[in-house]
């Protein structure tokens, strides 16, 4: 295994500078380490480079499975209406100005790893690869990358609802509460951004990273669009052993600007008997989603509703285990879990037809899944990795085709919902993704 001497900061600036030319994929935890997340992965020059879209997830999902069992590494996005698909939801015909794949994969026979724990840097895999990736990464390294300042005049923002429809839609939602259609429904809106020249893709990675860490961060130069992302959601983690581990995240809090209003917003979500019952929710979904692909009374909630910190928010978090049957492919746990039920509501597929009735546009990535996968069959030696499957919740993603950005932002509508509230939070959390590229 090759060690290199690079910092993890010069490593995401040397990566970001051969993006400009080159496929890279880049899944960082930006040194938070939250639950257990510490490595920043990189791809490079991929063996094989996928991009499907069709009307046969099935198809999609074979692809898939085959394409996991030829001992390379992986890296991967799901769209949320590849989900959508999968669950076989009757959804409407939307008008979009952008394709989204459902799958995007990347495979690679050797990584770039960098352990926050440890501060040391190696290429994995195939050991055959590792002096072409040195030399590649190593002539790339700048440490203060320039990236230069935004214009005064802040690019245009749009989203497909009004803050008044918003509102409106929220109470429509609460009416199918009533009605007994569902208890929970995750209402997004979709932002749209033109870019200024200064936000080029890469700079804006750097701004997220720099400003807004997060533990599952990401950025994936695709074929034809490249993603941003500084989620703070694990979807799920399959570890070797077996064991299945999900960690929704239901109920958002903005951190105050001194140690007393902290410590007041955060004893405020805690406390929250409203974010409480819509993390128990999403709780109870998940467990039966994991029960269908995990052995028999193996499926336990080992955190309920704890409060994490993240730079400019709290979150209530939980954290569902269970120990997968023998045999399951990652098609089948993809069918009984995917999309994951945070960004759903529940009932999951019932409330997946309220969402697709009631908002304008598709999702795309956003609400889906960023991935990655590591073969068994690798030596990993120092690096410490009990990981065969890796997934975030592709919130707070933004995608960028040519000089555009787009992302949707949402939160979960409960009976006791404020319509006010809820369109603010949405705002909160589209706060990060505006301020990388200058927009307000």
């Amino acid at each position: 295994m090759l060690e290199l001497t690079l910092s993890a900061d010069e490593l995401v600036t040397s990566l970001l500078r051969i993006s400009k030319t080159e496929t890279v994929c880049i899944l960082d935890s930006c040194g938070v380490g939250h639950l257990g997340s510490h490595l920043l992965i990189a791809g490079i020059r991929p063996v094989d480079l996928l991009e499907i879209s069709n009307d046969d997830p099935e198809e999609t999902l074979r692809l898939l499975d085959e394409k996991l069992v030829l001992g390379m590494a992986a890296m991967f996005t799901l769209s949320y209406d590849f989900g959508v698909k999968v669950q076989q939801v009757s959804a409407k015909i939307k008008p979009t100005l952008q394709e989204e794949p459902d799958l995007f994969l990347a495979l690679f026979d050797a990584l770039v790893v960098h352990d926050y724990d440890s501060g040391k840097t190696f290429v994995i895999g195939d050991h055959k690869q590792s002096p072409a990736i040195e030399k590649l990464v190593c002539e790339q390294v700048f440490v203060d990358p320039d990236l230069g300042n935004f214009n005064d005049e802040s690019p245009s923002v749009t989203s497909n609802f009004t803050k008044p429809q918003y509102i409106d839609l929220v109470e429509r939602i609460r009416e199918r509460i009533r009605s007994g259609d569902t208890y929970q429904t995750n209402l997004t809106q979709q932002l749209r951004c033109k870019l200024s020249p200064r936000a080029t893709p890469a700079s804006t990675f750097w701004r997220l990273r720099r400003d807004h860490p997060a533990p599952f961060a990401a950025f994936l130069r695709r074929l034809n669009s490249t993603v941003l992302s500084a989620s703070p959601e694990r979807f799920f983690r399959i570890s070797r052993s077996g064991h299945i581990e999900a960690s929704p995240i239901k109920g958002t809090r903005a951190r105050g600007s001194t140690k007393e209003e902290d410590a007041s917003l955060r004893a405020e979500l805690e406390s929250s008997v409203k974010d409480r019952a819509e993390n128990v929710m999403i709780v109870d979904l998940v467990r039966n989603d994991l029960g269908r692909v995990c052995e028999f009374g193996s499926v336990t909630v080992e955190k309920l509703c704890d409060v994490e910190e993240h730079p400019t928010l709290f979150h209530l978090v939980s954290t569902v285990r269970g120990k997968l049957r023998n045999g399951v492919k990652f098609s089948e746990i993809l069918r009984s879990t995917f999309p994951c039920g945070s960004i759903t509501g529940a009932p999951k597929i019932r409330t997946m037809q309220i969402i697709d009735e009631i908002e304008t546009a598709d999702r795309r990535l956003s609400m889906g899944a960023i991935g990655i996968y590591f073969p068994k069959n690798w030596d990993l030696g120092d690096v410490v990795v009990d990981t065969e499957f890796d997934l975030s919740v592709a919130i707070r993603t933004m995608t960028i085709i040519d000089d555009e950005a787009v992302f949707n932002v949402g939160g979960g509508i409960v009976i006791d919902s404020d319509p006010e509230k809820e369109y603010d939070e949405t705002m909160l959390k589209a706060r990060a993704l505006l301020n990388s590229i200058g927009a307000r």
